[in-house]
């Protein structure tokens, strides 16, 4: 094979990602490539079958009839390639960025339980938490991100999923000295009670795939039924919640993180929550299923998802 024949591994499987993701740069971000290392490999591609691959459409790229038709051989080769090698992946030598989308409550967690096992197994790979507001299936399947922590609602059957059964304890975050805490007096919290205090809303904008804690246990009648402050940040709840009244409906580990952060902030208990609670899943596309790299992170994120008291 000569040095400049792009058949190598990496470099199909990023031919592979433009076709998924539609986007020169954000294929290769998934392989730790610059925006120009991408564009040259791309046109290396392009020399070596002499056809473009990929045409420009409404902003995306699409693929070339040409391309669809060796689009199967291609992976083939992939597959034909990691059997020929006759030893198993490497994650030492790995050098992939990962990126991952999920509720900014549980993105600390996640971080904590992962990272650790990220920097010990696999040194030069890294891992990004991406912020979706809107349509997060669609941005998994257009390969922005790899994989997706939400509800599996509305999937299409390239998606694999994996679900987390011990979801939907919930308490009130808020700071010691509360009002609420002395007018509770040692019992849990009533709808009308917790009505009478403005709350802060943790919101990921993803009005589909992730229901909120407040969710049935809000007084809609109450002057403030509403959220008096909003935001994605949890950080910025909290240190809100340290200098306020502003109470939180949330999960209790959650709360657990925003306890250790900000020793200021206790929790109350709520009633167990009767209504059946959503799920919550790891999502991944077909097009990553049997890609080595993201079989180990998949399998460090059910890990902390079946350990892991929501």
């Amino acid at each position: 094979m000569k040095r400049s024949d792009p058949f190598y591994s990496e470099e199909i499987s990023f031919l592979i990602a433009i076709y998924d993701c539609g986007a020169i740069a954000k294929a290769g971000e998934k392989f730790s490539l610059s925006a120009p290392a991408s564009s040259r490999l791309l046109d290396k591609f392009r020399k070596y079958f002499q056809d473009p691959l990929f045409v420009v459409s409404r902003g995306k790229l699409l693929p070339t009839a040409f391309f669809m038709s060796i689009l199967p051989q291609l992976e083939d080769l992939l597959e034909l390639y990691q059997t020929l090698k006759g030893k198993p992946f490497d994650l030492k030598a790995c050098t992939r960025n990962f990126r991952f989308s999920c509720s900014m409550g549980f993105a600390p967690l996640i971080m904590a339980f992962v990272l650790p096992k990220l920097l010990k197994e696999a040194p030069k790979t890294s891992i990004e938490h991406v912020s979706i507001t809107s349509n997060p299936i669609n941005a998994l399947m257009g390969g922005e991100v790899d994989l997706l922590l939400g509800r599996a609602i509305g999937l299409p059957p390239q998606a694999h999923v994996v679900s987390f059964e011990n979801v939907g304890t919930r308490c009130i975050l808020l700071r010691k000295g509360h009002p609420l805490i002395a007018k509770a007096n040692g019992q849990i919290p009533n709808k009308r009670l917790i009505s009478n205090y403005p709350r802060v809303s943790l919101f990921s904008g993803r009005r589909r795939d992730w229901t909120s804690p407040d969710k049935g246990l809000i007084n809609l009648t109450s002057k403030n039924s509403l959220p008096l402050f909003r935001t994605d940040r949890a950080d910025m709840a909290w240190m809100a919640m340290t200098k306020t009244d502003l109470i939180q409906i949330s999960t209790l580990g959650s709360s657990k993180v925003a306890v250790e952060l900000y020793p200021e902030l206790t929790v109350l208990p709520l009633e167990k929550n009767n209504s059946k609670a959503p799920k919550i899943s790891l999502i991944w596309s077909d097009s990553t299923h049997r890609d080595p790299a993201l079989q180990w992170l998949r399998k460090l994120f059910i890990e902390w998802g079946q350990t892991f008291n929501f």
